[in-house]
């Protein structure tokens, strides 16, 4: 799945919002770009389409959320990355974790958490 400009500016506006209907992401969108409520609505609905938004109706309108966090589909589209160039999920996460050395010795340590409870978890599944 490609994400683009306009389908990435929107998906973080309903993440800093919690949601909302056409009207209400245009209006957050109005002051950073020049688009028709239109734009924004065929935007909306395809972000629905690509399973990125929930939507119920409310009224006339359609309410829009998100349906993942942004780190759910920032690790669903780096699994796609990777399945693209055939990597290797470990080494990636390892190049990924050394190159951003701007990381915390407190993220670490959560990070290495996950770890250790996710290699619990398979040895106990084994």
């Amino acid at each position: 799945m490609k994400l683009g400009e306009l389908e990435t500016l929107i998906l973080k506006l309903i993440w800093e919002s919690g949601g909302g209907s056409v009207k209400d992401v245009y209006n957050r969108v109005k002051p950073l770009r020049a688009l028709t409520q239109n734009t924004v609505q065929s935007t909306l609905e395809r972000l629905y389409r690509k399973g990125l938004l929930t939507r119920k109706k409310q009224g006339h309108a359609f309410i829009y959320a998100s349906k993942l966090t942004k780190e759910q589909l920032t690790a669903q589209l780096l699994t796609q990355l990777m399945a693209e160039f055939d990597s290797d999920p470990s080494m990636t996460i390892a190049a990924f974790v050394e190159q951003n050395q701007a990381i915390s010795d407190e993220k670490m340590q959560q990070l290495r958490q996950l770890v250790n409870a996710l290699k619990a978890q398979e040895s106990g599944d084994a």
